[in-house]
């Protein structure tokens, strides 16, 4: 199985749900409805991902930007 790191603007669900202060399984629950698309979260394969910097800008404002982990 081959592994591939993310993009730096590309998060797991498991940071949004951090980001938010909710549980993976909320978050995973809220993605499959679609109640978190405007936070980024889209599918790849069978696995969501976020867009760090629409998350941020959602969750802050604007001018958000991520920052390094």
């Amino acid at each position: 199985m081959v592994t591939r790191a993310l993009p730096d603007d590309v998060g797991l669900l498991s940071w949004l749900a951090e980001q938010l202060g909710i549980s993976d399984s909320t978050a995973y629950r809220l993605a499959a409805t679609g109640e978190l698309e405007d936070f980024g979260v889209f599918l790849v394969g069978h696995q969501y991902r976020c867009s760090k910097v629409k998350a941020l800008r959602k969750i802050h404002g604007a001018d958000a930007e991520p920052r390094a982990s």
